[in-house]
């Protein structure tokens, strides 16, 4: 049984001027002609910035002389004009500006989806999902945004929200953030915004506001430290000021703290640099903590427990039932892999000299080894770890193009793994190469999403994907590889050397290693796969509205 709030209805705009819609009201969701003039954008609108696409989605909305789809507006109690609902404040202002320029009727009568006003908070985070979906806001959009919304939802509720409450307040908007990214947003708009407001704007990323989060504990800890009883937060703020800029200098602006703390204690800045870069790494990740003030924030490690616990492990199978305990693993830092340090650059061993690091008695009775399935490590892991990890991933991948018969053009990534595999100077024509190709392609998870493929977009490979020139790229590296013959032509083979198979064992085990001890939105910096599914559902929901909408016509 359709209630009113899930009927859809259709209404002619001219019908609607000259009649006072019989049936309808205001907590019925009804296709309407309007006239842009009595639409607003959104008063509260989380993105602030011009959409960077605006005069491409003009051109658009001009060459098809309207919009695709209806414009969802709402109506706020007491209001006599409409207010965008959902996403589309560009594609109004838009409208506006095209019948201002061209007084075409097509940019003035605009079929709208009229939905029931709900709330303010409830209209603010369907922005942020369609802004969200979109991919258009900045972290510092959200960052207010969600301050924002936080203080529209105590005021609707008549009591402050903790933490993790918000958090639970937001899945259920379906805006899903958990209670640490909440901490990421708050340092970034309650300390960094009145600092910084240019590098924020331009795109400042969470990684950045982590570091410079790390950056302010570890120095004021390094003020302490030295005997200082001065307080480090004024001075952080203003050296903040003078580098910001489009593009935030890191570099400099550490060398500027450095040498305002050796003035004030009288150290030598390279006893401040060394102790701050010690004092770095044992800043942990922010705490799923209150979404409060800078003051009240407290800190945990990035794990629940207190710090990152050992990825367990899985051991195959082996025949002794009872190994010798003397073949246990003497290093709980060390994978049992060949003793494979993640960071180390030593030369890698043979196949054999690989075998020959499987467990075995002082009187040479030989037992099965018992590896691991991902690197097992006690030792805390942070974000600026993960630059050393993508360079040792990067080598390796390297290592393993360069044995091929036609080396492949693997490139230095600043995203996932740490390496890109670009399109070849020349079409894939040996077997071997063509199967190490799509296997390392896998690996790197580079083209999982197009959010992925649009963080490469220097790259050629995905440049022609994003171009819609797939094809020309398939027609030098082939579709993708069948797995059934990933070993008969080319692991099994003589081909492929074994240093290089080595380096593959390494480099799957150090991937693992990422991707166990790194959140999916730290490895690659866009929206993750499970919100890609959320969108995905969101949007298949809108579809069936509008069919049952249409339906009910």
């Amino acid at each position: 049984m359709n209630s009113p709030n899930n009927k859809v209805v259709a209404v002619d705009g001219h019908f609607c001027q000259q009649y006072a819609l019989s049936g309808i009201d205001a907590q019925t969701t009804h296709h309407q002609v309007l006239t842009i003039d009595r639409i607003k954008p959104y008063d509260r609108n989380p993105r602030r910035t011009i959409n960077p696409l605006y005069n491409e989605i003009k051109a658009s909305i001009r060459a098809k002389g309207g919009l695709n789809s209806l414009l969802t507006v709402t109506q706020r109690p007491g209001d006599t004009d409409y207010m965008v609902a959902a996403g589309g404040n560009t594609r109004l202002l838009i409208l506006k500006e095209l019948w201002a320029e061209l007084a075409l009727d097509c940019f003035y009568h605009i079929h709208c989806l009229v939905v029931p006003w709900l709330s303010d908070s409830q209209t603010l985070s369907a922005h942020l999902i369609e802004n969200e979906l979109r991919g258009e806001m900045t972290l510092i959009d959200k960052a207010l945004a969600l301050r924002d919304l936080k203080a529209q939802l105590e005021n609707e509720r008549g009591q402050s929200l903790s933490g993790r409450e918000f958090s639970r307040q937001l899945k259920n908007l379906g805006y899903p953030v958990s209670p640490r990214q909440l901490t990421r947003f708050n340092y970034a708009a309650e300390r960094l915004e009145p600092l910084i407001p240019i590098a924020l704007a331009a795109g400042l990323g969470s990684f950045s506001i982590e570091k410079l989060r790390k950056i302010e504990a570890a120095y004021s800890k390094c003020l302490a430290d030295f005997g200082s009883t001065q307080s480090f937060a004024p001075l952080f703020a203003q050296t903040l000021l003078v580098y910001d800029s489009e593009s935030l200098d890191f570099e400099a602006l550490q060398c500027t703290l450095n040498n305002h703390i050796a003035v004030n204690t009288g150290q030598p800045p390279k006893h401040v640099r060394l102790r701050v870069e010690a004092l770095m790494l044992d800043v942990p990740e922010g705490e799923e903590s209150e979404f409060s003030a800078l003051a009240d924030l407290a800190i945990e490690p990035m794990a629940s427990t207190g710090q990152i616990q050992s990825i367990k492990t899985v051991a195959t199978p082996t025949l002794p039932t009872n190994p010798d305990p003397a073949f246990k693993h003497k290093d709980s830092q060390q994978e049992r892999m060949g003793n494979f340090d993640p960071l180390s650059s030593e030369p890698l061993e043979s196949s054999a000299e690989f075998l020959n690091k499987s467990p075995s008695s002082d009187n040479g009775r030989n037992t099965h080894a018992t590896f691991t399935t991902a690197p097992a490590t006690n030792t805390p892991l942070h974000l600026t770890d993960l630059t050393p990890l993508r360079s040792r991933c990067c080598d390796l991948a390297q290592q393993i193009s360069s044995s091929l018969p036609l080396p492949l053009t693997v490139k230095p990534w600043r995203q996932g793994y740490g390496f890109y595999l670009d399109l070849p100077e020349q079409p894939i024509q040996d077997e071997i190469v063509y199967f190490v190709f799509w296997l390392l392609m896998g690996l790197s998870e580079q083209h999982l999403s197009m959010e992925r493929v649009k963080l490469a977009q220097d790259m050629q490979f995905a440049q022609l994907i994003l171009t819609g020139q797939e094809r020309n790229a398939y027609a030098v590296v082939g579709s993708p590889a069948p797995l059934a013959n990933l070993g008969h032509s080319a692991l099994l083979t003589t081909k492929f050397q074994e240093n290089a198979l080595v380096a593959l064992f390494q480099l799957v085990q150090l991937s693992r290693h990422i991707r166990f001890s790194f959140r999916e939105s730290d490895i690659f910096e866009c929206i993750t796969l499970e919100q890609i599914r959320l969108r995905d559902q969101i949007a298949k929901f809108a579809d069936y509205q509008t069919t049952e909408g249409d339906n009910d016509e």
